[in-house]
């Protein structure tokens, strides 16, 4: 078999049969599996070369694999001891944009291109890429014959991609029924900055698809998600002393706006023309929270709602009090039950740090000081935000949410379909003390030894060390009062005492991405989710950074000691693949993996013929994409690998293994399966050229907009004429 570097991934679309390398293929499965994945960009595969064709500088180099173009990945399960898979770029108009603007072209040397930031790739000139590389959801409208599948991304609107020939039909909304997160005030942008969550939700029964759209004022931005964390180490070096100034700097600048608003206003209307129209409705306002700031920008958090066709839907979420909900972190998922849309200020951090790379190429130490200035931990608990779904109303704008705390990280999270009594039952994953969207840089050490660098075929890799032992949790919340009528988190070390070596039970060691029969179903709403499927990563010491050890050091919420999770690390724990039981949350089943075997997406695959033997959520096989190397972890050769598991047999280790040379992926992520995989009917489209047209119509820089226009004219619209 081929092999290839860790973080390898090839941008070549491709369509094979994957050869049978150990076991029998089953026979019995059925439908198709989508998997999505980044695979570098217009520039270069992944892993990014430190050097440009030319020799120079790669300013690239170091960045996170998760910054790339998405590729989806089509797995075939539909034909007896056969499974076929096929890729495609996920090209979106932004796509063409950068591909047209890389390195090399008269557009690159003239400074008009696009340039990867940590985890978002941006431009000065063109804005920002939606690079569509996170999700997949499925959908299926009244009228439909066959499911519907969207790729999502957290930057961007969702884009419907046709499942059949995997080329993308259209974004879903213009741009203008959404919100940019950047204000005109502050740039121009053609390919605006939109915050959204990489999982929309749909209702297979009422036949809805949820998504939410957010933004920040420019405290919330800058001050509040940047350097809050910095001050607060600097007040338990100094006590108490540094947070008082730091309060009361707070309440002077408020002071301070409040008295000069109207200078304010008259500098920004006489440097920033564009915001003398935005000045009607703020003095106003009798609501200070929905009120734009100098800059523009506003607090908020907006559902929105597609029906297929027409204009989306908008709703502004409040809080109790009548307020703008504040998102510090990101909206990373959205989940719904009968009667509530569960909504979370996930711990998957947007922040400056994550924006910044190698700022100064040359000299490590000062990129190094930099990332510590700017630096900030993720929250240490996780506020959850419910929706009655009956005030989601036409003509209402605004809608009340209940806020309940989950005294943990969460990033993702299920929730089952039935909410009797307005109970809703939520399972989550908590990736305690740990950062999903920090990776490992060239001048990171390891938090094993800081005196030594991190291995270099792991630059760019998210740095999914942690610094304490992850947790799969159970809520039960009531919708209406936000009481808690259940809550369990669990963990395990998956072995006794100190002996790593020793596993005899699953373990939640970064505990990651989980699957069960029908999640994201676009046909059968998940009524009770009897089993769920857990991914954990386990313990490597070349993924735990001196920098993460530093930052999650003196964790609020820790179960294992700083002085054992170094222990342990350094011995190293492997992935593995279990099955709970959701009514006694405990592990019933599980399979740990070799060290170095690193387990990339997983998902359930419904058999064809119902068992009497076995409830449907265990009649079926787990998916797995396998990147696998040797014992040797300083070795820079992996396989790519297809696993397949019998749901009701993980212990059993795989039914089967699968491979072939072109399938080549650094880091799949998220997936789905469908029954079927017919056209879609392509009858909601979104116009590109009007979309973009109407943008640039907004642009008071008259010469940007000259500029801009013949750009999109020449590289972009011909794609769509």
């Amino acid at each position: 078999m081929r092999k290839t570097a860790l973080t390898y991934a090839s941008r070549e679309e491709i369509e094979v049969d994957l050869q049978c390398i150990e076991g029998v293929v089953p026979t019995d499965m059925d439908g198709f599996v989508f998997i999505n994945s980044p695979v570098g960009t217009v520039n270069s595969s992944t892993p990014i070369p430190k050097k440009n064709p030319d020799g120079t500088d790669n300013p690239e180099w170091g960045q996170m694999v998760f910054n790339g173009d998405g590729m989806l990945f089509r797995f075939d399960c539909s034909v007896p001891g056969k499974v076929r898979v096929k890729s495609a770029l996920l090209k979106t108009p932004c796509y063409y944009a950068d591909e047209a603007s890389k390195w090399g072209t008269d557009y690159y040397k003239k400074g008009i291109f696009f340039k990867s930031k940590g985890i978002a790739r941006t431009s000065s000139t063109l804005g920002s890429r939606n690079q569509a590389n996170t999700s997949i959801a499925a959908f299926r409208f009244p009228g439909n014959q066959h499911t519907r599948i969207t790729v999502n991304f957290d930057a961007g609107r969702p884009f419907e991609v046709d499942p059949k020939s995997m080329k993308v039909i259209t974004a879903i909304g213009y741009n203008k029924e959404w919100s940019e997160s950047l204000s005109f005030v502050i740039q121009e942008d053609v390919f605006e900055l939109i915050q959204s969550s990489a999982h929309p939700c749909f209702d297979p029964v009422t036949q809805e698809f949820f998504t939410v759209c957010f933004r920040k004022n420019m405290n919330n931005l800058i001050f509040t998600s940047i350097f809050s964390l910095d001050l607060t180490r600097i007040w338990h070096v100094t006590n108490r002393f540094f947070k008082k100034v730091y309060r009361f700097l707070q309440s002077l600048m408020r002071w301070i706006g409040k008295l000069f608003r109207g200078v304010a206003r008259a500098f920004m209307g006489f440097v920033f023309p564009a915001y003398v129209e935005k000045l009607h409705a703020d003095d106003t306002s009798p609501n200070e929270e929905k009120q734009e700031d100098i800059f523009g920008m506003v607090n908020s958090v907006s559902i929105l709602k597609w029906s297929g066709k027409g204009k989306l839907q908008t709703w502004n979420i409040v809080g109790p009090k009548g307020k703008n909900l504040v998102i510090h972190q990101t909206m990373h998922q959205t989940a719904l039950s009968k009667d509530f849309i569960i909504l979370v200020d996930s711990s998957l951090k947007f922040a400056l740090d994550i924006m910044t790379n190698m700022p100064f190429p040359k000299y490590p130490l000062l990129n190094n000081i930099i990332r510590w200035c700017v630096a900030k931990a993720m929250e240490p608990n996780t506020p959850l935000y419910l929706v009655k779904r009956s005030d989601l109303v036409e003509g209402v704008t605004d809608v009340k949410a209940r806020k309940v705390m989950v005294d943990l990280e969460t990033v993702h999270y299920s929730v089952e379909y039935e909410n009797p009594n307005n109970d809703i039952t939520i399972y989550t994953s908590h990736n305690a003390a740990s950062c999903a969207a920090e990776w490992v840089r060239p001048y990171d050490t390891l938090g094993i030894d800081p005196t030594k660098p991190v291995l270099e075929n792991t630059i760019g890799l998210m740095a999914s060390g942690e610094m304490d032992i992850g947790r799969a949790g159970k809520f039960v919340i009531n919708g209406n009062t936000g009481e808690k009528r259940e809550s369990v988190k669990i963990w395990q070390k998956g072995f006794e005492g100190d002996d790593t070596t020793q596993l005899k039970e699953a373990h939640t060691w970064a505990v990651g991405l989980n699957t069960f029969r029908d999640m994201a179903s676009a046909d059968v709403p998940t009524n009770k989710i009897p089993y769920i499927f857990w991914q954990s990563y386990g313990l490597d010491y070349r993924l735990l950074t001196n920098f993460i050890r530093k930052m999650y050091g003196k964790y609020q919420h820790r179960k294992i000691p700083v002085k054992k999770m170094l222990e342990y690390t350094k011995k190293g724990v492997p992935f593995c693949l279990s099955r709970m039981n959701t009514a006694t949350m405990e592990f019933e089943d599980w399979f740990h993996f070799e060290m170095n075997q690193n387990l990339r997406s997983l998902q359930f695959v419904p058999k064809k013929n119902a068992s009497t033997n076995l409830p449907p959520e265990l009649n079926g096989y787990i998916l797995c994409t396998m990147v696998n190397g040797t014992e040797n972890l300083e070795a820079n050769e992996y396989t790519r690998e297809v696993w397949f598991f019998d749901a009701a047999n993980l212990s059993q280790g795989p039914v089967c293994k699968m491979a072939h040379d072109a399938l080549q992926y650094a880091f799949t992520i998220h997936s789905v399966w469908i029954a079927d995989c017919e056209p879609s009917p392509a009858d909601y489209v979104v116009d590109p050229v009007e979309d973009y047209t109407e943008v640039l119509n907004r642009f008071t820089n008259l010469e940007k907009k000259e500029l801009l226009e013949a750009f999109m004219k020449k590289e972009v619209f011909p794609h769509y004429q």
